[in-house]
């Protein structure tokens, strides 16, 4: 479903169209909650990223980059001549960069702000990044497959919030408890691509 159809659903379901803004908003939170709900294979992207120049240790600006990043997946280098991914780089946290010698350490990347640190063990600029994104929930640009493939489980919780606003508590209650088995559903057929 478009926007427009979500935003004519929960009118339909909370009878007020009167309530133009708390329902655009309580539909814009409910697709950001429901992509939150977990880690989708349908959130993933992958992109090759060229740095300036070759080097050991690079910088990524994330936000910059994308500005709908949620986390990383994976980061593997490139091999520029095959152009086929090759060394898959450990993710490790920021703290954990030197070793029990105190070297730093090499293949490996971490987030720390809003900046994704790469220390490679030879001179690189060519990497494959996977990473999760969240999705446009702007008025103009709004884009979410959960809104295509599972509407309900945003309509439900932008309808709870509708009733919640308006203090129809008995009925917030109910579609909250909608939401819950809907964002299951969701779960359940997202988690991986595969079906059984």
């Amino acid at each position: 479903m478009q926007l427009s159809d979500l935003v004519n659903e929960v009118y339909t379901i909370t009878g007020r169209p009167d309530r133009v803004n708390e329902t655009s908003s309580a539909i814009r939170s409910a697709t950001l909650k429901a992509h939150q709900s977990d880690y989708f294979y349908k959130d993933l992207r992958e992109v090759g990223i060229t740095f300036d120049s070759a080097s050991y240790i690079q910088q990524l600006d994330y936000r910059a980059f994308d500005a709908n990043w949620r986390a990383v997946k994976y980061l593997r280098k490139i091999d520029i001549t095959s152009g086929l991914p090759t060394t898959e780089l450990d993710l490790i946290l920021p703290e954990n960069i030197f070793d029990a010698y105190n070297i730093q350490k090499q293949n490996v990347f971490y987030v720390a702000g809003a900046y994704l640190n790469i220390n490679s063990s030879y001179q690189d600029q060519n990497y494959l990044l996977g990473y999760y994104v969240n999705p446009n929930i702007s008025i103009a640009g709004y884009n979410s497959w959960v809104a295509l493939d599972h509407p309900y489980a945003i309509i439900y919780d932008a309808a709870a919030t509708v009733f919640k606003a308006i203090g129809k508590d008995e009925e917030a209650a109910a579609y909250k408890s909608l939401v819950a088995e809907q964002l299951a559903m969701l779960s359940s057929s997202n988690i991986v691509a595969n079906g059984f």
